[in-house]
């Protein structure tokens, strides 16, 4: 009787002891299975790979890391960045992906859980992926996001979006409506325009070219371009500091103008013109005749220094210069400080001197 009531004891235990057990499981009711360290690293030799996502919406621990359809590592852990989140993949070491690998974030369905795939890039790196190595953003995507999609639908679809297509529809209606020829003209028009580009479509990739190569010397002359930008503001100051002068130069050049223009009003330029021809004319035979009489002078100068110091010398020649040039040249006779010339300076100089 005494080990028949010893056994609803012991049963009465068990049963206290799953009841404590239940209720500490429902009081941490909030961690779930995809909490558990289970299934976040492959089998076999891991190295440890960070990637850093702009968002890990979506992404669950002990998501596949996929090498194209190959599974080649987990997701073992996230944490979040000042750049978004940091995700921990656990990858394999023979997975022979180069350094410079890309990860993008994946859906396999409408309704699958997303995976991040590696891939390699254009020009992959002769180096492999190693153990601690980091993704930054700028080699990372992410793919089609079925929840923002799915608001995009539904904006569209409450009206948000519709009333303004329909606007959109009935005013092109009202546009088109009886102008039929007009938009035939004008798509005509529009063929030939766009048939003319594509035959100097070489002409415009030169344009192009050019403009990115001015562009390109604009950048690699920053610092000159600046520093002309800088002095702009400074030469405007002086040029408002001066602007009263430059004014009146600005009049002044008026009046000249103004003067000049009514002197040749009042004169035949054609007779100034020609008077001026005679003139250089004239000096231009003066230039020949006293070419020839400096070429005699120098002649008898070389005689006078070939003779002997203390010779008698007989000199026999005249210097005939016309009346006009010797008053241009010496401004004629002057006695007392009055001139004189013609027949009375002649008879004078003849006569042994001016008196």
């Amino acid at each position: 009787m005494m080990s028949m009531a010893a056994k609803p004891r012991t049963v009465l235990a068990i049963l206290g002891v799953a009841g404590s057990t239940a209720a500490a499981l429902w009081a941490v009711s909030d961690i779930g299975i995809q909490d558990l360290p289970v299934g976040r690293s492959v089998a076999g030799p891991a190295m440890s790979i960070t990637v850093v996502l702009p968002t890990a919406d979506g992404i669950t621990l002990g998501a596949d890391v996929r090498d194209g359809q190959q599974v080649v590592g987990r997701v073992a852990g996230m944490k979040t960045t000042a750049s978004g989140a940091s995700v921990r993949l656990s990858v394999r070491s023979d997975s022979d992906l180069p350094s410079n690998s890309v990860a993008s974030v994946e859906l396999p369905s409408a309704l699958g859980s997303p995976y991040i795939r590696l891939a390699a890039p254009e020009q992959p790196s002769q180096a492999a992926l190693r153990d601690g190595d980091v993704i930054p953003p700028s080699r990372t995507e992410l793919g089609p996001q079925i929840e923002s999609a799915l608001a995009t639908f539904g904006a569209l679809m409450s009206r948000s979006g519709v009333d303004q297509l329909t606007t959109i529809v009935t005013e092109l209606n009202q546009a088109f409506a009886g102008r039929s020829d007009k938009i035939h003209t004008l798509i005509t028009a529009m063929t030939a325009l766009t048939g003319k580009t594509a035959e100097h479509q070489g002409e415009f990739d030169q344009a192009l070219a050019l403009a990115a190569e001015v562009s390109g010397r604009f950048a690699a002359e920053q610092r000159t371009v600046e520093a002309y930008l800088d002095s702009v503001p400074k030469l405007v100051a002086v040029l408002d500091i001066q602007r009263a002068k430059i004014a009146t130069l600005f009049a002044s050049t008026t009046a000249l103008a103004a003067t000049a223009n009514s002197v040749l009003a009042e004169q035949d330029i054609g007779v100034v013109v020609h008077d001026a021809g005679t003139v250089i004319t004239a000096l231009g035979g003066y230039n020949d005749r006293l070419a020839a009489t400096l070429g005699s002078m120098n002649t008898f100068l070389s005689r006078i220094s070939d003779s002997v110091k203390g010779d008698y010398m007989v000199f026999d020649g005249a210097l005939d210069i016309p009346g006009s040039l010797d008053k241009l040249l010496t401004g004629g006779l002057l006695v007392n400080g009055t001139p004189i010339g013609g027949a009375e300076a002649l008879e004078g100089f003849l006569s042994g001197g001016l008196r």
